[in-house]
Formats: structure tokens, sequence, C-alpha cells
């Protein structure tokens, strides 16, 4: 996986402070979680470029007392990676973060990808 792949349309993070359980930057921890999950996929993928989409769908539920304990942040994506083959492909497609129980002992933080299409480019 190369270091440090082209980043498009992503709001700066001190403009989306609803995403501060995710850390500081949540581009990084978004990038990091992406090539980690392409890389278990195969090993010769190289992440080249990254494209949001659209603004980033926030959901945040409060307990019973009002203390929010979970958030979801939605993001449709364009992908650009090089398989280890060699090709060249676009995935478009949404990765979603998922915390529960944060602020907790419980507290856990899932994501996932759903993908919506992969052309050869």
């Amino acid at each position: 996986m190369n270091e440090g792949p082209e980043l498009f349309g992503f709001p700066p993070p001190d403009l989306l402070p609803e995403l501060a359980w995710l850390g500081p930057d949540y581009v990084s921890v978004l990038i990091y979680d992406l090539i980690r999950g392409l890389l278990q996929q195969d090993a010769g993928t190289a992440l080249m470029g990254v494209r949001c989409e659209a603004e980033p769908e926030l959901k945040a539920v409060a307990d019973p007392g009002g203390v929010i304990r979970a958030h979801d942040a939605g993001f449709r994506l364009q992908l650009f990676v090089q398989d280890g083959g060699g090709r060249p492909w676009r995935l478009t497609g949404r990765w979603t973060y998922s915390g529960r129980d944060l602020g907790s002992p419980a507290a856990s933080v899932n994501h996932f990808w759903e993908l919506y299409a992969a052309e050869g480019v």
C-alpha cells in the first residue's frame, strides 16, 4: 500500500465536531481503516485516492437520560485503487462507522463498507 492517497471533498474535521468520537482527525482514521480492509482482501492493493462525494450522514441517539451514547457516520465515497495485479479500479460505495455505548466501559466502534459499483479504469 502506498503512503498518502490523494483526498478530495472531505469536510475539515474542525467543521464536524459531531465526529469527535472518532478522534481529532476523522479523515486519518477513515483512510487507515480503508487501507487495512483493502490489504486484507489483496495484499498488493494500493489506495491512490479517495473522494468524499457528499456531506457525511450523521446520526446521534441519546439514552433515556439525554446523554448521547450512540453515533453513526456514513460517507459516500469513490476509491481509486490499483489491485495486486496492477489493474486500476474505481470503487463506489458507502463507508459507515457505528459507535455504541460511547463514554462507557463497554464502548465500541465498528465500521463496514457497502460496495455500490466496481469499474475498471
